[in-house]
């Protein structure tokens, strides 16, 4: 099962512009890493924040897949006057027959987070083998020499702050094995709930995480570029 940010789309802009992400940041390492390739898909694009700035730096040729309906619809008003193809679908489900030069994950569907040292992947996709086949997959659509980037994510916590205008933002944290719980609540200054969602998280020990991405065909290894991404190539 994939989270599906159904119940908070229309808070979650103002979340990850508040300073959970810093996109300016993001699309200036990735646009660097990513050299000359232009075709990429990206998995999770969410409501096209990285997308936006991407596209403010080079005319890339954007693929992006995301699972919410709600998150798409605010990403095509987004982007809609550049030529960036939105597809609704699980990702486990997805097929083409394209090749891509890169395909980037900052979080929507899958990342890295960096714990002790530690960089481990962790995935709304709850089920292990299930991510083991889907980085396959994503292997499978990489042109040869192409790259997988990981967005790189500090330990979640338990916390709460005033996002915009009077709107705080709380999330709450459970870890049991292998798993992480985590609540999303969006509320007013008097406690009103305005909006909440709960997503179920599984991430893998990182001492198993170049393993993973080795078993799925990647090269040996991977690269940490700027504390911002890892990175791993097709052979």
């Amino acid at each position: 099962m994939i989270n599906e940010y159904f119940e908070i789309a229309n808070y979650y802009d103002n979340l990850l512009t508040s300073g959970y992400f810093d996109y300016d940041f993001l699309s200036k390492t990735l646009h660097n890493l990513l050299g000359a390739r232009r075709k990429v898909l990206d998995i999770g694009v969410g409501t096209g924040l990285l997308t936006e700035k991407m596209l403010s730096l080079a005319n890339y040729n954007i693929v992006g897949v995301d699972f919410s309906p709600r998150m798409l619809e605010i990403a095509k008003k987004r982007l809609a006057i550049s030529d960036v193809r939105l597809i609704c679908q699980d990702i486990i489900k997805f097929e083409t027959e394209e090749k891509f030069e890169a395909i980037v994950s900052t979080g929507g569907v899958i990342c890295i987070v960096e714990e002790d040292g530690e960089y481990r992947i962790f995935s709304h996709i709850t089920n292990p083998e299930k991510n083991k086949q889907l980085l396959a997959k994503l292997h499978s659509h990489l042109d040869e020499g192409g790259l997988l980037a990981l967005g790189i994510q500090r330990p979640h916590t338990k916390y709460k702050k005033e996002i915009k205008d009077k709107i705080f933002y709380e999330q709450k944290i459970k870890k049991e094995g292998n798993y992480l719980d985590k609540w999303y609540v969006f509320s007013q200054a008097n406690g009103e709930i305005l909006s909440e969602q709960f997503c179920r998280f599984y991430f893998f020990d990182g001492l198993h995480t170049a393993k993973v991405l080795t078993d799925a065909g990647f090269q040996q290894g991977y690269q940490i570029i700027d504390d911002k991404f890892v990175v791993s190539y097709k052979e």
